[in-house]
Protein backbone atom coordinates (compact mmCIF):
# COMPACT_ATOMS: atom_id res chain seq x y z
CA UNK A 1 0.00 0.00 0.00
CA UNK A 2 1.43 3.69 -0.93
CA UNK A 3 2.32 5.74 2.26
CA UNK A 4 1.05 9.49 2.33
CA UNK A 5 2.51 11.77 4.76
CA UNK A 6 0.40 14.97 5.67
CA UNK A 7 0.88 18.08 8.02
CA UNK A 8 0.44 16.76 11.72
CA UNK A 9 -3.18 18.91 12.29
CA UNK A 10 -5.07 15.42 13.88
CA UNK A 11 -4.30 15.41 17.68
CA UNK A 12 -5.65 11.62 17.58
CA UNK A 13 -3.14 10.43 15.16
CA UNK A 14 -0.33 12.47 16.58
CA UNK A 15 -1.10 11.19 20.20
CA UNK A 16 -1.24 7.48 18.85
CA UNK A 17 2.38 8.00 17.77
CA UNK A 18 3.64 9.89 20.28
CA UNK A 19 1.48 9.52 23.50
CA UNK A 20 1.88 6.88 26.32
CA UNK A 21 0.28 3.40 25.68
CA UNK A 22 -0.30 2.09 28.51
CA UNK A 23 -1.30 4.90 31.25
CA UNK A 24 -2.49 8.33 29.46
CA UNK A 25 -1.49 9.84 32.66
CA UNK A 26 1.95 8.56 32.57
CA UNK A 27 5.20 10.88 31.28
CA UNK A 28 5.96 10.75 27.91
CA UNK A 29 8.35 12.73 25.55
CA UNK A 30 5.60 13.97 23.01
CA UNK A 31 8.57 15.24 20.81
CA UNK A 32 8.10 18.58 22.63
CA UNK A 33 12.03 18.62 23.83
CA UNK A 34 13.45 20.82 21.11
CA UNK A 35 10.03 22.91 20.84
CA UNK A 36 9.99 23.98 24.26
CA UNK A 37 13.72 23.37 25.43
CA UNK A 38 14.74 20.90 28.01
CA UNK A 39 13.61 22.78 31.41
CA UNK A 40 10.20 23.67 29.94
CA UNK A 41 10.10 20.41 28.52
CA UNK A 42 10.57 18.34 32.27
CA UNK A 43 8.16 20.45 33.80
CA UNK A 44 5.58 20.44 31.36
CA UNK A 45 5.59 16.26 30.60
CA UNK A 46 2.50 15.45 32.24
CA UNK A 47 0.89 18.29 30.11
CA UNK A 48 2.07 17.21 26.76
CA UNK A 49 -0.70 15.93 25.27
CA UNK A 50 -2.82 19.54 25.69
CA UNK A 51 0.67 21.44 24.60
CA UNK A 52 0.54 18.97 21.56
CA UNK A 53 -3.80 19.24 20.94
CA UNK A 54 -2.49 23.40 20.81
CA UNK A 55 0.28 23.17 18.48
CA UNK A 56 -1.79 21.19 16.01
CA UNK A 57 -3.60 23.56 16.13
CA UNK A 58 -1.34 26.39 15.12
CA UNK A 59 -0.32 26.84 11.70
CA UNK A 60 2.31 25.34 10.94
CA UNK A 61 1.43 22.51 12.89
CA UNK A 62 4.38 20.73 14.87
CA UNK A 63 5.47 18.02 12.12
CA UNK A 64 4.07 15.60 9.74
CA UNK A 65 2.38 11.86 9.69
CA UNK A 66 3.33 9.00 7.45
CA UNK A 67 -0.58 6.74 6.83
CA UNK A 68 -0.30 3.88 5.49
CA UNK A 69 -4.16 4.33 4.01
CA UNK A 70 -5.89 5.73 6.82
CA UNK A 71 -3.90 4.20 9.34
CA UNK A 72 -1.38 6.44 11.00
CA UNK A 73 2.17 4.73 10.93
CA UNK A 74 4.78 7.35 11.46
CA UNK A 75 5.82 10.94 12.81
CA UNK A 76 8.55 13.23 12.25
CA UNK A 77 8.74 16.38 13.81
CA UNK A 78 9.96 19.49 11.70
CA UNK A 79 9.78 23.26 12.46
CA UNK A 80 11.51 26.48 11.88
CA UNK A 81 14.88 26.35 14.13
CA UNK A 82 14.80 29.44 15.35
CA UNK A 83 11.45 28.39 17.20
CA UNK A 84 12.88 25.81 18.59
CA UNK A 85 15.50 24.82 21.50
CA UNK A 86 18.06 23.84 18.78
CA UNK A 87 18.42 27.98 18.03
CA UNK A 88 20.23 28.44 21.01
CA UNK A 89 22.19 24.83 20.93
CA UNK A 90 26.18 24.53 21.95
CA UNK A 91 26.49 20.97 20.68
CA UNK A 92 24.75 21.67 16.98
CA UNK A 93 26.64 23.96 15.14
CA UNK A 94 25.20 26.30 12.78
CA UNK A 95 26.67 26.32 9.39
CA UNK A 96 25.43 29.62 7.93
CA UNK A 97 22.38 32.05 8.50
CA UNK A 98 19.67 30.53 6.35
CA UNK A 99 16.29 30.54 8.04
CA UNK A 100 16.57 26.69 8.00
CA UNK A 101 14.13 24.29 9.49
CA UNK A 102 15.20 20.98 11.68
CA UNK A 103 13.53 17.74 11.75
CA UNK A 104 14.54 16.22 14.85
CA UNK A 105 12.58 13.34 15.21
CA UNK A 106 11.46 10.33 13.33
CA UNK A 107 9.24 7.89 14.31
CA UNK A 108 7.55 4.43 12.92
CA UNK A 109 5.15 2.45 14.42
CA UNK A 110 6.55 -1.27 15.22
CA UNK A 111 5.45 -3.75 12.39
CA UNK A 112 6.00 -1.03 9.91
CA UNK A 113 9.46 -0.70 10.12
CA UNK A 114 11.79 -1.55 7.66
CA UNK A 115 9.26 -0.42 5.16
CA UNK A 116 10.61 2.70 3.86
CA UNK A 117 8.50 4.98 5.52
CA UNK A 118 11.43 6.67 7.87
CA UNK A 119 12.03 8.23 3.65
CA UNK A 120 8.96 8.51 3.36
CA UNK A 121 8.51 10.79 6.43
CA UNK A 122 11.66 12.59 5.67
CA UNK A 123 10.62 13.54 1.92
CA UNK A 124 7.26 14.56 3.51
CA UNK A 125 9.25 16.80 5.78
CA UNK A 126 11.08 18.51 3.19
CA UNK A 127 8.29 19.33 1.43
CA UNK A 128 6.59 20.63 4.23
CA UNK A 129 9.16 23.25 5.31
CA UNK A 130 9.75 24.15 1.37
CA UNK A 131 5.45 25.17 1.51
CA UNK A 132 6.74 27.65 4.86
CA UNK A 133 9.10 29.12 2.68
CA UNK A 134 12.13 27.19 4.39
CA UNK A 135 15.56 27.85 2.20
CA UNK A 136 16.95 24.61 3.63
CA UNK A 137 16.28 21.58 6.05
CA UNK A 138 18.72 19.83 8.50
CA UNK A 139 18.54 16.91 10.50
CA UNK A 140 20.13 14.86 13.46
CA UNK A 141 20.73 11.19 13.05
CA UNK A 142 21.19 9.07 15.81
CA UNK A 143 21.33 5.51 15.70
CA UNK A 144 19.67 4.33 19.05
Amino acid sequence: MAISVRAATEFNDVKTMLGPKRNPEAKACWCLGHRLGSARNHESQKQGAELVRVLCAEDPPPGVLAYEGEDVVGWAGVHARADTALAHSRTIPHVDDLAVWSVWCIRVRAGHRGQGISHALLTGAVEFARGYGAPAIEGYPLDN
